[in-house]
């Protein structure tokens, strides 16, 4: 037998033996709404499948949660929290590749592909950046406390970017509201 997967929440079953084809609800529901999936689509607009996915996960379970335990450490009076995302992308030009800033810090020579001019800066805004943080516990004048500020290491000219905003902060906030950041990395 051969499954495929609709759009609409179904499994479509066609069995060779028997030529039949049926149709079997996957979920009575996967969330609150039933526009559910418009509604995640929306949030990453004219992008593919695969990069929606990719962005969507990494968000629901790595940078939205990141943001609210970097809040939460905010409030200690004794320590100051600095907020690190990095939205840029490889050579490779994958919309996510976990363990990039690893793989960039500790050295290309293993990994799975030859750096290119693009990762070969990204990897020493990096390490510049964290020098700055253990050596000379200073962050830059630009590069305020969480939540008032967030680095953002992207594909661009500078590479290093301070934003004032909470990274994905319309993105994290939609997905909570739908209830799927639960989903995440729960490091509280």
């Amino acid at each position: 037998s051969r499954m495929s997967l609709r759009r609409g929440r179904e499994a479509v079953v066609s069995t060779q033996s028997t030529g039949r084809t049926q149709s079997i609800p996957l979920f009575a529901t996967l969330g609150k709404s039933e526009s559910e999936m418009e509604e995640v689509l929306a949030l990453y607009p004219d992008l593919d499948a695969t990069s929606v996915w990719s962005l969507m996960t990494c968000d629901m379970r790595a940078t939205c949660p990141c943001n609210d335990v970097a809040g939460e450490m905010s409030s200690a009076t004794n320590r100051d929290i600095y907020r690190l995302y990095i939205t840029h992308r490889s050579s490779l030009n994958f919309p996510a590749l976990h363990a990039y800033d690893s793989i960039a810090l500790f050295g290309y020579k293993d990994a799975m592909f030859a750096p290119q001019e693009v990762d070969v800066k990204f990897r020493s805004v990096l390490i510049d950046q964290l020098v700055r943080l253990t050596e000379d516990k200073n962050m830059g004048d630009d590069w305020g406390v969480f939540p008032g500020n967030s680095m953002i290491l992207e594909n661009s000219e500078e590479v290093e970017r301070v934003s004032t905003d909470e990274p994905q902060k319309d993105i994290c906030d939609k997905l909570r509201d739908m209830d799927l950041v639960k989903y995440g990395v729960q490091n509280k």
